[in-house]
């Protein structure tokens, strides 16, 4: 990125501020500075803070907001060698707010404070993808009054380090109350401990005023006791939640530590069972040592997600603050079949405990990526049940941020942070979404935003190809085609997945280009090329099926057109016989719409409601109250990547 352009818009958003970081600190820190204002009027605060940043004038939280500013591609990354490496070219930008505090100031000295936590900025903790940190903790703001500065970040920034002693998104955090700092409204602390900022470069990112929806304390549960034994008890939310709970502290001792621990599900014998959250490798836990003054204390940069926890200590939880993006439900559904409203109540809650940093992630506890196969899949059915346009307009720009701007490969995750999945389900987010995001919002410019970056894409789809198939994404990594079917067998070739993507992707860019009025000489081209290779590869003329009917291979044909009534036949024939799925995310997606479109509502509800073992029932039966990851109900328990069914739900079986 040139350095004149980064100059330009550092000068327009934050004028003459310095980027500051705090020595070695990658847990959180608090700074403050004092400044003087003579009229109450037009007081803005310009600010980005890496990792999450809170902020206070005059001891008052300044909004309601959590976990800002949003995750985004901040900086480049060590990618070569995380697991599944990547040599490619992306985009990097930085979201900052623009807050006015005017009702926050008064005439004379104010304190401006703020609280850095590390987020994904700076965590060092979790290398399952290989990811290592993006750096320090990082600060640049700017205050002022018609447009004129009043204070900013420079190297006389005073620093400490925060009560906070460890911190992590994916882990939780460690708070040690004796070391004050916590009640933000006591503004007397003078002591030695603070220290100047250090000056750094200004990054070598894109500035972008964040406008997506923010994390908020959504609603409050309050959980029940269902296990106490002296300093022990474990509590139950009642449902899967994302947040934390509020630790009420009375009759504790100082110096007295309290720990928690989350969990999704209990074993037999009532304990906390970390399975399906990553197991003993990846507990979420909570510890605060007690300073004899505080009466609570929550986590600050970061929410867990689970049903149960458990408290050791003397020290009792209340409340429990339900925390994510703040999404509001606009679908109303009812059925009399109570395994149908389990789907979608289900999904609900699923999708909003993966709404996060306005980023649709693939669970909320083990992995909290955004995964572009999840997110495209479900995102029909997301558009369908939230007021999501902001939510996907940031999100649409975390992927193609994430695309190579030279080849066009579009990642697995958007933001990147490693991650497995194949060139079509994951990458075809890239069409997929601003497509779907059209056909909700009508918004035609979406496209024509993001119509480079399809095309891009189509050509990186047909460099990975050979006699017409897409065979291979990335050397070391991964190039998967259908995903978590039972067993995770995945026995549907892969190069007959990522094939019907790229088709399907060609299929959604023309339609695009014709609503754009660009030339599609090439493409239908490029369709004809391809679809010719598909059929000669896996549709047997004499049957009239794909791929011997594996999984749901026919209705994957059928729906790109392909086929003839005998396909039609043997899917409804085999599905009839079976009972139950054989298939993973996008064959159960492509299964039930098939069905649906094709006159089959009867034999797609006798699926959705079936009571065998590879069925939604099977995790209403064990008490779920999110969707899984798997059928059989292993690794997560909280994954929307099964509710884009959804979609159909509402279209073909909702009695309201």
């Amino acid at each position: 990125m040139k350095s004149d352009f980064i100059q330009e818009q550092q000068k327009a958003v934050f004028g003459k501020a310095d980027w500051l970081t705090f020595a070695d600190e990658t847990e959180a820190i608090i700074a403050r500075k004092d400044f003087s204002v003579s009229e109450l009027k037009n007081t803005l605060l310009t600010v980005t803070g890496l990792g999450f940043c809170e902020v206070y004038i005059n001891g008052k939280a300044v909004s309601d907001r959590l976990f800002a500013p949003a995750w985004t591609n901040y900086l480049p990354l060590d990618t070569p060698n995380m697991n599944y490496p990547i040599y490619d070219t992306m985009t990097y930008r930085i979201l900052y707010e623009e807050i006015d505090i005017t009702p926050f100031i008064k005439a004379g000295q104010n304190t401006l404070t703020f609280h850095l936590g590390g987020g994904w900025f700076c965590q060092h903790e979790n290398y399952n993808e290989g990811v290592k940190p993006y750096g320090k903790l990082t600060l640049c703001f700017n205050i002022s009054q018609n447009k004129n500065c009043i204070a900013k970040s420079d190297e006389t920034l005073k620093w400490k380090k925060s009560f906070i002693t460890r911190q992590n998104i994916y882990f939780g955090e460690k708070q040690d109350l004796r070391k004050g700092g916590y009640d933000f409204s006591d503004l007397s602390d003078r002591s030695d401990e603070w220290q100047n900022a250090d000056i750094i470069e200004t990054p070598q990112s894109i500035l972008t005023l964040q406008s997506c929806p923010e994390d908020k304390i959504i609603r409050t549960v309050n959980p029940k006791i269902i296990f106490e034994k002296s300093d022990y008890a474990i509590y139950d939310l009642g449902e899967n939640l994302t947040g934390y709970p509020l630790v009420e502290f009375n009759g504790t001792k100082a110096d007295e530590i309290i720990t928690l621990r989350f969990a999704e599900e209990l074993y037999p014998d009532g304990s906390l069972n970390f399975d399906s959250t990553g197991g003993d490798e990846s507990i979420q836990e909570e510890e605060y040592i007690f300073d004899g003054r505080a009466k609570n204390a929550h986590q600050h940069f970061t929410w867990h997600a689970c049903r149960y926890f458990d408290v050791k200590g003397k020290a009792q939880v209340k409340k429990f603050y339900v925390v994510h993006t703040d999404l509001k439900v606009k679908a109303k559904f009812k059925s009399s079949e109570p395994v149908l409203q389990w789907i979608y109540d289900s999904f609900i809650r699923t999708q909003l405990n993966n709404s996060h940093c306005s980023i649709p992630s693939d669970c909320p506890h083990r992995e909290r990526l955004g995964y572009t196969g999840d997110g495209q899949l479900t995102s029909n059915a997301v558009m369908d049940c939230f007021e999501a346009d902001s939510f996907y307009r940031k999100w649409m720009q975390d992927i193609t941020d994430s695309q190579d701007i030279n080849n066009g490969h579009v990642q697995h995750t958007a933001p990147f942070y490693g991650g497995g999945g194949g060139p079509g389900g994951w990458g075809g987010a890239i069409v997929f979404v601003p497509y779907n995001h059209y056909k909700h919002y009508g918004d035609k410019t979406v496209l024509e935003r993001y119509y480079g970056n399809m095309l891009s894409y189509l050509d990186y789809m047909e460099s990975r190809s050979e006699n017409g198939l897409v065979v291979r994404e990335e050397k070391g990594g991964w190039c998967l085609g259908d995903w978590c079917s039972p067993q995770n067998r995945n026995l549907i070739p892969e190069e007959f997945v990522n094939t019907y993507f790229f088709l399907k992707a060609i299929n959604r860019v023309i339609e695009i280009s014709l609503l754009l009025g660009k030339d599609t000489a090439e493409l239908y081209a490029e369709k004809k090329k391809v679809t010719s290779a598909f059929l000669k590869a896996f549709f047997d003329e004499s049957k009239g099926t794909f791929c011997n009917s594996i999984e749901a291979s026919d209705a994957f044909g059928f729906d790109l057109g392909l086929g003839d009534e005998r396909t039609l036949k043997s899917i409804v024939k085999k599905y009839t016989a079976l009972g139950e799925f054989d298939c993973g995310i996008f064959g159960t997606n492509i299964l039930i719409s098939v069905l649906c479109e094709n006159g089959y509502k009867a034999l797609a509800k006798s699926l959705l409601t079936s009571k065998k073992e590879n069925t939604y029932y099977n995790m209403m039966k064990h008490g779920a109250t999110t969707l899984w990851e798997n059928w059989d109900g292993s690794y997560s328990h909280d994954h929307p990547m099964f509710g884009s069914v959804v979609e159909c739900l509402l279209k073909y079986f909702n009695e309201y």
